[in-house]
């Protein structure tokens, strides 16, 4: 439980560090006081940075906990922030950071249950989702697989800048069993919908902004000390490289 909360408080002062310029402060000025077409490519561009985030870190194993297994830890994907990102771009923000605490449970019938929480200055990221063991690798360099889906919902309510955001990602992943480093590899598909909040002027009603996605990625779970773990990975989606790292409890 100690270690929980170590994870909680390194959780807060991150996200305070990621969000002491806020992604979103320009969101309502950028899409009320553009043409329809120019508002439109904004939610796009827009859509397609904020998927790459929100879809980020939820995968680094290929092995199923099993009953009654869990694993809690702090995954945080980062990306340089698209040239056509005018969103965020007007926010003062190169890079896209989006942490989140993740926690996992082993359940019988090789399933796990999947559960992501980030609230900071407005805004709330709720995920929820689920992994199907297919292959358990017992002995050393030998593959476990599985697959997942994850369902993420982003409510942004701060000032003047409202939205909602959904992101669907299904993947599947394979670690190797070997010990101290156990490297994994996962492809994913992610797509995402953004859809401001009635009150934003919009130049034409029910504008959204969408994006879909498949990623790669690869990366190792480095462990040092017992029951834990450091998850290093590199991403490429929507023809970008894109990073993610995690610090977690796994047992």
């Amino acid at each position: 439980m100690k270690k929980a909360l170590v994870l909680a408080v390194v959780l807060m002062e991150i996200t305070a560090t990621v969000f002491a310029a806020n992604p979103f402060d320009e969101f309502n000025n950028k899409v009320a006081g553009a043409a329809t077409e120019v508002a439109q490519q904004y939610l796009d561009n827009f859509a397609k940075d904020l998927g790459a985030v929100l879809g980020g870190g939820t995968f680094h194993q290929g092995k199923t906990l099993g009953f009654p297994g869990f694993d809690i830890g702090i995954h945080v994907p980062a990306k340089k922030v698209r040239s056509d990102n005018e969103i965020v771009k007007a926010a003062g923000i190169d890079t896209f950071m989006f942490p989140a605490l993740q926690a996992e449970i082993g359940l019988p019938a090789k399933i796990d249950l999947l559960a992501r929480y980030m609230g900071y200055a407005g805004s709330n990221l709720i995920g929820v989702g689920g992994r199907y063991g297919i292959l358990k690798g017992s002995l050393p360099l030998m593959p476990s697989l599985s697959v997942q889906g994850i369902y993420s919902m982003l409510n942004v309510n701060a000032d003047a800048n409202k939205f909602n955001a959904t992101t669907i990602s299904v993947g599947a992943v394979a670690s190797f069993n070997i010990p101290v480093v156990d490297p994994y590899v996962g492809i994913g598909f992610d797509s995402t919908s953004v859809e401001p909040d009635s009150s934003i002027s919009l130049p034409q009603a029910g504008m959204k902004g969408s994006a879909s996605a498949y990623r790669l990625e690869a990366g190792i779970n480095l462990s040092l000390f017992p029951l834990t773990y450091l998850q290093l990975g590199g991403v490429l989606i929507n023809s970008d490289l894109s990073y993610t790292a995690g610090l977690g409890l796994k047992f």
